[in-house]
Parts: structure tokens; C-alpha cells; sequence
């Protein structure tokens, strides 16, 4: 399994872009480290990242993926040669100019020979390909790359201001997973009241022609305080929507429909819905619902059971962090 498919594995309502731009996304995100990360923990200033050309299997007697140190001389040889593959598709985190491979190979790196013993583990718990392909890049997110900084300055939100954990959603009102996440977010807050606070971004995606509308409803609804009343009304009537909707929405909410409809036509609005869509895209994500726990992209299922028992586990190490800083 190549990177960029173990990526849109996670995703729901997806963009279906082109191989090339899916690839050049996703290692967008897995680089981040390289322009902010890097230099927080080295001190030193950041090397450009040096695209990296995949090595070309040769064969099995030349070691082409040997790997040092991983213990990944224990796996089968279509493993290995799978997982050696992974690893050449990586920057590695100690010098992003090689891959995970070439630091492996070189012994240069514990990080990047750390990353491949975690795959070898994986293959020996029975895990497939394709989830171990998935698990490793899950790793490399969380250790690697940096939070992901959003202007939140307009966004609207709900939960504990003083919340220890911020959730940014990413989401398109004409997306039925959208619609789930939004009960799931529900109940989220009721679970676990006190712990969590919830943004929410527009990111329309291009083939749903009402959802853009939807975004600019909801931002014109938030001008009167009514934001989470128009979005939960949007998604109840999901598979009804048309282009007379949202001004009845707006009357059924008892808005002033003379503000409201100039909110919905104007440029500042319709540039808010541009901005919040275009952080997504820099952001690396292709598709909705797409969440960020404290800046980190969520690659979990998307239950309500699994999103708890993050947020539970997020907040273990929070208070484990804040307990040995003291």
C-alpha cells in the first residue's frame, strides 16, 4: 500500500484528484516537520526538503530494502520488500534531505530505525500490508509533524472555553458522514463535558453545487448568534436541500431576514467560506469530515466509541506532560 492511498483510507466525502496531486498532498503533511518542527528541536535552520525518487527493486539477493537494526530480516521477503518501500516514500525526521530508508541503512538516525522496527512489530502481530502501511504513517503524523495552526479568530464553536482539548472540523453540509459527525459531536460534548471544544470550518467540496450555499447560510446565520441552530436545521433536512432552503431556514429561525439575506450575498462571507476551504487544502486534507485534535489531523475511525477513547488518551498524556514539566 502506497502512502497516498493509506491516506484517503481515512478519509469519507473525498475529492478524487488526480495521482500526482493526491501524492504531492500528502507529502505536504508528512513534511510539515521539515519547515516548522525541525528547527524547534534542533536549533539549527531548516534544510529544504529534496523530493525523493523511490528506489527501484532489484532483487531479493542484493538487499536493495535491507534495514538494520528493525529486526525486519525476521519477516518474509514480500514484507520486507513492502515495508522497505514505505520507508524510501519518508523524509527521515533526523535529516530530511534522505528518506527513512537511507537513515536506516546509514544507522544515522533511532528515530527513523525506530519507525521500521514498529512496522516489523506490526507485520508480526498479524497485521496486512495495508495496515501496517497505515499504522506507520499514523505514527509518523503524531511524532514527526507539527500542530497545525488555524485562524480561528471568526470561526464558530461551542464547548468549554478553557477546554484542555480544541477539535477543528473540517465538514461539507451536503456530506452524509457530515451529517453523522455532527450528532457525533453532539454527544461528544455531553460525554465529556468541560474537556473539549468544538470549531467548525467550511470545506465545501466541489460536486456538491448546494454546499457552498449551505456554508454561506450558516456563516450569515452566525451574524445573529445562530449558527449552530442553521447547521443542525441544514443536516436535518440534508436530503431535501435546494436552493431556496436556506432563506426558509432563516425565517423558520427568526432571523432578521433583511440582514440575513445581505450576509448571505456579501463578499465577506463568501471570501470567509474561500479562506476556511483554502486552510483545509494547505492543511493536507482532501476530503470531509476531517477533524484536528490540538492541531493534529485525526486518522482514527470515525465512531463516536473510537473519537472518546481518543480524547481520553489525548488527555492521559496532557496531564502526564504537565505533571513531569513541573
Amino acid at each position: 500500500m502506497s502512502l497516498n492511498k493509506a491516506y484517503l483510507r481515512a478519509l469519507r466525502c473525498n475529492h478524487e484528484p488526480s495521482r500526482e496531486r493526491t501524492y504531492s498532498i500528502l507529502l505536504s503533511l508528512i513534511a510539515l516537520f521539515v519547515a516548522s518542527f525541525l528547527p524547534l528541536i534542533s536549533g539549527a535552520e531548516s534544510p529544504s526538503p529534496t523530493p525523493v525518487v523511490q528506489a527501484k527493486p532489484q532483487s531479493a539477493t542484493q538487499h536493495v530494502y535491507a534495514m538494520p537494526g528493525t529486526g525486519a530480516e525476521q519477516l518474509a521477503e514480500g514484507a520486507q520488500r513492502a515495508l522497505g518501500q514505505l520507508m524510501s516514500e519518508g523524509p527521515c525526521p533526523c535529516d530530511p534531505k534522505q528518506t527513512l530508508l537511507q537513515c536506516i541503512q546509514g544507522q544515522s538516525c533511532p528515530a527513523a530505525t525506530s519507525l521500521a522496527a514498529f512496522g516489523v512489530k506490526k507485520y508480526q502481530e498479524g497485521l496486512g500490508t495495508d495496515q501496517v502501511a497505515e499504522a506507520i504513517i499514523n505514527k509518523f503524523v503524531e511524532e514527526f509533524t507539527p500542530p497545525v495552526e488555524f485562524d480561528l479568530s471568526k470561526t464558530p464553536s461551542k464547548g468549554n472555553d478553557k477546554a484542555m482539548i480544541t477539535i477543528v472540523e473540517f465538514a461539507d453540509f451536503e456530506c452524509p458522514h457530515c451529517a453523522l459527525m455532527a450528532d457525533m459531536m453532539k454527544d461528544l460534548i455531553k460525554r465529556r463535558p468541560g474537556l473539549v471544544k468544538v470549531y467548525f470550518k467550511q470545506f465545501p467540496l466541489p460536486f456538491h453545487k448546494l454546499a457552498p450555499l449551505a456554508s454561506r447560510a450558516t456563516l450569515a446565520a452566525h451574524k445573529q448568534g445562530a449558527f449552530w441552530p442553521m447547521h443542525d436545521l441544514i443536516f436535518s433536512q440534508q436530503g431535501k436541500l435546494s436552493e431556496t432552503s436556506f432563506v426558509e431556514f432563516a425565517e423558520q429561525l427568526g432571523l432578521n431576514m433583511m440582514l440575513f439575506r445581505g450576509d448571505f450575498a456579501s463578499d465577506e462571507v463568501v471570501k470567509q467560506v474561500e479562506a476556511e476551504h483554502a486552510e483545509g487544502v494547505k492543511a493536507g486534507l482532501q476530503g470531509t469530515p476531517t477533524l484536528y485534535f490540538n492541531g493534529k489531523m485525526y486518522r482514527g475511525e470515525q465512531t463516536i466509541e473510537a473519537i472518546i477513547a481518543h480524547v481520553d488518551a489525548l488527555k492521559t498524556k496532557l496531564i502526564s506532560t504537565q505533571t513531569k514539566s513541573k
